[in-house]
């Protein structure tokens, strides 16, 4: 029966279209790509020697077309040989498994030696006939040993279906599943064309697989950066998985311009695109240059990483000093010098950083850190940055809600017009046995992410209302307790309800409580957040702007919201230490006083800064000149104290003195 070939030529239309589209979107870049686009290669080139050896099959006897018959089925039969290892090759990459099979002597001789026979009978048989021959009337016929092809073939299902199973954790379900069908597919495929053998419907199944996992696993629209080709972040997350399953030692550089931003809002998209490429083709040239293997990825930004072998380990240094000396030395682009603020940090996996979530939030920390000259490397950074506390946050977090280990303290607010402490601000604290205090601003900004903010805002609002309505308060002659709202806590749907609420639980009145909202969320634009405050505004609370100063809106924003107070932040109050501030200071003082604000000078630490903003006409001054945040019964101690110093609100310099 003549073989019906019309699979094979939708196979060779499918992989070409893939060829093509890998070649023109440049996908060549990276391990796993490479080793995909060679099965694809290699399938091809199977499927084209299938196709011309049942073309020549249908020819005459003659020596020179029994020759030809040979050749084309003896490629084939070596191009079909490399499939299933190439297959095999390619979970390795998925899996990130290659240092413990490919970096392994005795593996790499085991799984090589089949493959190796595999040839040598083909080779051998050009001469012994013992896999094929043809029979004086030109027909194709089996040899003894043909069955070393379906044995060798057998042997390689048989280690793909045991790294997968064995590195399952390393692949995603859907990823997991598309691989992993191939090879049923093709066994179905084998049987089929086995028993019919006109049927040559093999390198079909396998094209179709091949262009299924293409759509699935390889993704290039999620995977691939098309402003600089290099993979994105989702790449650099499993691999960085696969790095903690299989416990691969690597490197990791990460590149970060810190000034990327605001070259990109003067360059423009277009430009800035190109620059992105312009400079991770010198990171990849630099590291080629050393001889150095890498994954490269980018996440965005002016954020680079590399994940390196770690034998390559002794070159990294001297590479990484080089591309950030040529980054930072003047980056020549389209003809012009550009400055770029290059900071280099190097980590080592896992000596220094060993858990996915680890570098992630090393990344997001470093992606912070002020820009230096010279490379860093991550131990110096975690011992400064508090990493191992960050790293565990979420989980400390979680325990400290269920333990009650937050605590609030208060700190005084000196009222000037009335020369006493009218006001006091509520400060959420952190001490675990394991790490004593943790400062606020490594936990808010974690406690924001994962949500624990809201039930730590519940936390803070409760203990402040179950102090207001105490009698030892009444005593305090303390009118208002400032409380923090974070950006997400603007941002809650019910915020209104559910503060009130709490208020009405403990019978403390509206005016008791003084709402503050950072310059941050203030900068923030959301409907949600402005409808909050109105609504709250209307249930009679009063809001303040904290940190003023520090950068992030504008007065026309502050103008739109209904605030009663402004907080200058430190980055304004520290006159001593830059006299520009002091102008800085009495323009901003005088432009927020014509708008009947009134002002809270925070961070005053010595009398005179205090007498300073005094003179240029703050109401309210807050600072370690004073004191310092107290728990509960320590600022009840201390209110009570210079009550019986100063019964009728003597100044301040008289209370200090006494």
């Amino acid at each position: 029966m003549e073989k019906i070939v019309y699979f094979d030529y939708s196979a060779i239309i499918i992989l070409g279209v893939l060829m093509i589209s890998f070649i023109t979107r440049k996908m060549l870049k990276g391990r796993q790509n490479r080793d995909f686009m060679a099965l694809v290669l290699i399938t091809f080139l199977t499927t084209i020697f299938d196709v011309y050896s049942v073309a020549f099959d249908k020819f005459g006897v003659g020596t020179g077309m029994i020759i030809s018959k040979i050749v084309f089925h003896t490629l084939y039969l070596f191009f079909h040989s490399l499939t299933l290892p190439y297959y095999l090759l390619f979970i390795i990459g998925m899996t990130g498994s290659d240092h413990l099979t490919l970096k392994n002597p005795t593996y790499k001789i085991l799984v090589s030696i089949p493959l190796e026979f595999e040839i040598f009978m083909l080779v051998l048989n050009l001469f012994k006939h013992n896999v094929f021959y043809f029979n004086e009337e030109g027909d194709y016929v089996r040899g003894q040993f043909f069955w070393v092809n379906y044995a060798v073939a057998v042997f390689y299902l048989a280690a793909c279906v045991a790294l997968l199973v064995k590195h399952h954790k390393t692949i995603q379900k859907a990823r997991f599943i598309s691989i992993f069908s191939i090879i049923p597919a093709v066994i179905c495929a084998v049987l089929v064309q086995y028993f019919f053998p006109f049927l040559l419907i093999e390198s079909f199944v396998i094209a179709v697989c091949i262009l299924y996992v293409s759509l699935v696993v390889i993704r290039p629209e999620e995977n691939i950066d098309s402003e600089t080709g290099l993979f994105r972040l989702p790449a650099y997350v499993d691999n960085i998985r696969k790095a903690e399953l299989t416990k691969r030692h690597m490197v990791i550089v990460m590149i970060n311009v810190s000034n990327y931003r605001t070259l990109s809002r003067s360059l423009g998209y277009q430009s800035s695109a190109r620059l992105s490429f312009e400079i991770a083709k010198l990171i990849s040239e630099e590291c080629k240059e050393k001889r150095i293997r890498a994954e490269y990825y980018y996440i965005g930004e002016g954020k680079y990483r590399l994940l390196i072998e770690n034998d390559d380990r002794p070159l990294v240094p001297e590479c990484v000093k080089t591309i950030q000396k040529k980054l930072s030395d003047g980056f020549s682009f389209r003809e012009v010098e550009i400055s770029l603020l290059a900071n280099v940090c190097v980590a080592y996996w896992p000596d220094d950083i060993r858990e996915e979530k680890g570098v992630l939030l090393f990344g997001s920390q470093f992606n912070e850190f002020q820009y230096r000259q010279g490379v860093i490397y991550a131990k110096e950074i975690m011992r400064q940055k508090n990493f191992d506390i960050i790293k565990n946050l979420d989980t400390i977090l979680e325990k400290a809600l269920q333990d009650n280990s937050f605590q609030v303290y208060y700190q005084p607010i000196y009222s000037i017009k009335e020369r006493r402490f009218t006001t006091a601000e509520a400060l959420i604290r952190l001490k675990t046995e394991e790490f004593g205090f943790i400062p606020p601003d490594l936990f808010i900004p974690v406690a924001e992410q994962n949500g624990t903010i809201h039930r730590i805002g519940h936390f803070v609002l409760e203990e402040v209302c179950r102090f207001v309505a105490s009698d030892e308060f009444k005593e305090l002659q303390i009118k208002v307790i400032d409380v923090n709202l974070s950006t997400v806590q603007c941002l809650e749907k019910n915020l209104a309800k559910e503060i009130s609420a709490i208020l009405t639980e403990y019978k403390v009145r509206s005016e008791q409580i003084n709402l503050e909202i950072t310059e941050t969320a203030a900068a923030f634009e959301q409907n949600e957040m402005l409808t909050n405050i109105e609504n709250l505004s209307a249930r009679g609370f009063r809001f303040s702007l904290d940190d003023y100063g520090t950068g992030y809106s504008n007065i026309s924003r502050a103008i739109e919201m209904p605030l009663s107070v402004i907080k200058l932040d430190k980055s304004i109050t520290r006159i001593d230490q830059n006299t520009k501030l002091y102008a800085i200071g009495v323009n901003t003082i005088r432009m927020i006083k014509d708008m009947n604000m009134d002002i809270v000078a925070e961070g005053i630490e010595d009398e005179a800064t205090l007498k300073k903003f005094e003179e240029m006409g703050c109401d309210y001054i807050q600072g370690f000149y004073f004191s310092k945040p107290l728990p509960r019964d320590e600022f009840v101690k201390f209110i009570k104290e210079y009550l019986n110093k100063v019964p009728d609100g003597t100044d301040y310099k008289e209370e200090k003195e006494g």
